[in-house]
C-alpha cells in the first residue's frame, strides 16, 4: 500500500526517499540506530502526534511524505470530501514555531481526516500496545467481521431503532403531564394556524398573480394604443377588412390569385391573434377588490411564517402536533396504551432477530475458535486455548451479546481476557496468530511490526517470520526485527544505520542479496566470519523455501 515515502528533517535523519514494494518488508539495525525513528516517522504521516522536539537540529522544519495505493473504500472517501481519487498522497510538515500543515492530494485538511481515512487501513502494532485486539470493545465488531453477515446486523440495527423510537415516544408521554397554561398555549396556536386555512403553495400562488396584475397594469397605455391601431377607422384590421372584400376584383388576375389570398389569410390570423391579446387584459375579472384581498391575505401568511419561523408545509406539519399533544392529553390512557403496545410489539420483532444473529454469532465463533488455535499451534502455542465468551446485555443496535476473546496459554491455566496475557513472548506470538486470522477480514493493507519477536528465538522464532509473510501475501508487512530467522523471510530488507561526522544521521539502504548474507550474519552471531557467512546463507535459502 505504501509506495513510496520522503522524511526530511525528523530527529536523527537529515533526508530519505524511499521506494517500497508489496509483501514482506524487514528492517534491521543495531540498537540505537533508528529503527524506532523511522516507525514514529510512519506514525506521524497517518495522523499522529508530533513534538517540535523532533525537528532535526539544524533545521527549521520537519517534512514527512508518503505515496500510498488506494482501494475502494479510500477512494469513495476521497471523492465524498472533494479529492481526486486516482491517487493518495499525504504530506505533513511541522515548523519550529509550533506550526504544521496536513495535506492529501495537495489540499490542506487535518490531522483528524487523515486518521480517520486510513483509520483501518494501517495497523502499527507494538510488543504490548494496546491494539484492537487487546480492546474488549472492539471483539463484537471482530467476530461480526469474521460472520460476514452484514443483512442481519442491519437487521437488527434496523429494528432496534424503531422500537427505540417508539419507547421514547411512549415515556415522553408518560413523564410529560401538561399544565393547564400549556394545554391553553396549545389550544391557541392549533386555533390560530387552524384559522388561516392553509394551502401548500398558496403564497406563492398570490404573489404570482400580483406580479401578473402588476405588469399588466404597467402596459395599459400600451393596450390601449394597440386597440387603436387596429381597430380605429384607419387601423390595420379595417384597412385588411376592406381589402378582403376587394378579393373579388382581382379574380382576372390569376398569376396574382395566390397573393390576394395570403394577405386574405393574414388578415383573419392577425384578427385572431389581436382578439387573443385584447381579451387576455379586456377578461381580467381582477377588481381593485379583488387585488385588496391578495395582498391582505400575503400579508397574513407571510406574518403567520414569520412568527412560527415556519414555511407552509412547516405550520401544516406543526398543526398536526399539536393536534397528536392535545389528542393524547385528552386521550391520554389510550393513547398510553397503544403506544405501549406499539413499542412491545417492536421489541419482539427486535428480539427474535437479535437472537437469530446471537446464534449465528455463537456458530461462527467456534469457527474463529479454531482457526485461533490453529494458527498459535504453529507458533508453537500447542497447549493454547482461545474462547468467545458471550454474555447477554441489555438491547443494543448491535444486538444482545456482549462479547471478549478469553485466552489459556498453558496447560490447567484459567482462561483469562487477552490483554492479562504476561510473558511479552508469548503476547507477541497471540497478537501474530490473531492478526493472521483478521487482517484480510479488516481490510488493512499495510501491517506494521515493531520487534514484536522479543523475547523468542529459535524455531519459534522462525515460525513468526512464516507467519508475517503468510499475512504479507494479503497486505504489505514491516517489520522491525533483531532476529535472523524473521529477517531471512523477507522479500525485501533494508538496513537501518547511523553515521556519526559533525553530526549524527540515520540513513535506511536496501540491501541486494550478498548484503542481506552479511546482515543475518551479524544478525546471528554478532560477527561476520566464513563460519557465520555460511549459516547465514544456509538460513537465507531455508528461508526462499518457505511458500
Amino acid at each position: 500500500m505504501l509506495r513510496n515515502l520522503y522524511i526530511k528533517n525528523f530527529v536523527l535523519i537529515s533526508e530519505l526517499n524511499l521506494e517500497f514494494d508489496n509483501n514482506f518488508n524487514v528492517f534491521t539495525g543495531e540498537t540505537g540506530a533508528g529503527k524506532s525513528i523511522f516507525i514514529d516517522a510512519l506514525g506521524i504521516l497517518v495522523g499522529g502526534r508530533f513534538s517540535s522536539g523532533m525537528i532535526r537540529k539544524d533545521a527549521e522544519k520537519t517534512i514527512i511524505e508518503g505515496f500510498f495505493d488506494t482501494d475502494e473504500r479510500i477512494r469513495r472517501s476521497l471523492r465524498d470530501n472533494g479529492f481526486d481519487d486516482d491517487e493518495l498522497v499525504i504530506t505533513r510538515e511541522f515548523f519550529r514555531d509550533g506550526r504544521s500543515i496536513s495535506r492529501v492530494n495537495h489540499r490542506t485538511v487535518t490531522a483528524s481526516f487523515i486518521k480517520e481515512l486510513l483509520s483501518d487501513k494501517i495497523d502499527i502494532h507494538c510488543q504490548r500496545d494496546n491494539q484492537y485486539l487487546l480492546n474488549n470493545r472492539y471483539h463484537l465488531q471482530l467476530l461480526d467481521n469474521y460472520c460476514q453477515n452484514d443483512a442481519l446486523e442491519k437487521e437488527v440495527s434496523d429494528k432496534y431503532h424503531v422500537y427505540t423510537d417508539r419507547f421514547k415516544e411512549y415515556e415522553d408521554l408518560k413523564n410529560n403531564d401538561f399544565s393547564d397554561a400549556q394545554i391553553e398555549m396549545i389550544s391557541y396556536q392549533l386555533n390560530e394556524i387552524t384559522k388561516m386555512k392553509l394551502k401548500v403553495g398558496e403564497d406563492d400562488e398570490i404573489e404570482r398573480q400580483l406580479k401578473t396584475i402588476a405588469r399588466k397594469e404597467k402596459i395599459t397605455n400600451l393596450v390601449d394604443n394597440t386597440r387603436e391601431m387596429f381597430t380605429a377607422d384607419d387601423g390595420i384590421l379595417t384597412r385588411l377588412y376592406e381589402f378582403s372584400r376587394q378579393q373579388s376584383k382581382f379574380e382576372d388576375f390569376g398569376e396574382i390569385k395566390n397573393n390576394v389570398d395570403s394577405i386574405v389569410n393574414a388578415y383573419y390570423r392577425i384578427s385572431d391573434d389581436y382578439d387573443s391579446i385584447i381579451s387576455y387584459f379586456d377578461n381580467d375579472d381582477i377588481s381593485v377588490e379583488d387585488i385588496d384581498a391578495l395582498n391582505s391575505r400575503l400579508y397574513d401568511l407571510q406574518r403567520i411564517k414569520r412568527k412560527y419561523n415556519l414555511d407552509i408545509p412547516g405550520l401544516l406539519e406543526l398543526k398536526k402536533n399539536l393536534e397528536e399533544q392535545l389528542d393524547k392529553v385528552a386521550n391520554r390512557e389510550a393513547v398510553l396504551g397503544k403506544l405501549q403496545a406499539e413499542y412491545e410489539k417492536k421489541l419482539s420483532d427486535y428480539l427474535l432477530s437479535a437472537k437469530n444473529l446471537s446464534i449465528v454469532r455463537k456458530d461462527k465463533a467456534t469457527a474463529l475458535e479454531k482457526a485461533v488455535v490453529e494458527q498459535l499451534k504453529d507458533l508453537n502455542l500447542e497447549n493454547a486455548r482461545f474462547k468467545v465468551s458471550f454474555r447477554e446485555k441489555a438491547p443494543s443496535a448491535n444486538g444482545i451479546d456482549n462479547v471478549e476473546f478469553m485466552i489459556s496459554m498453558n496447560k490447567g491455566q484459567d482462561l483469562r481476557p487477552l490483554v492479562n496475557v504476561a510473558s511479552g513472548g508469548e503476547m507477541s506470538r497471540l497478537m501474530l496468530g490473531l492478526k493472521t486470522v483478521f487482517s484480510e477480514l479488516q481490510g488493512t493493507r499495510l501491517i506494521i511490526f515493531d520487534e514484536i519477536d522479543t523475547g523468542v528465538s529459535g524455531y519459534v522464532a522462525f515460525n513468526m517470520g512464516v507467519k508475517m509473510k503468510e499475512i504479507s501475501k494479503r497486505c504489505q508487512v514491516f517489520t522491525v526485527t533483531h532476529l535472523a530467522s524473521v529477517a531471512s523471510l523477507a522479500d525485501n530488507h533494508y538496513h537501518i544505520e547511523k553515521t556519526q561526522s559533525d553530526t549524527t544521521t540515520t540513513d535506511v539502504v536496501r540491501l541486494d542479496r550478498e548484503k542481506r548474507i552479511r546482515e543475518l550474519a551479524v544478525l546471528s552471531s554478532s560477527a561476520v566470519t566464513e563460519t557465520s557467512l555460511a549459516a547465514a546463507e544456509e538460513l537465507y535459502e531455508k528461508a526462499r523455501k518457505v511458500k
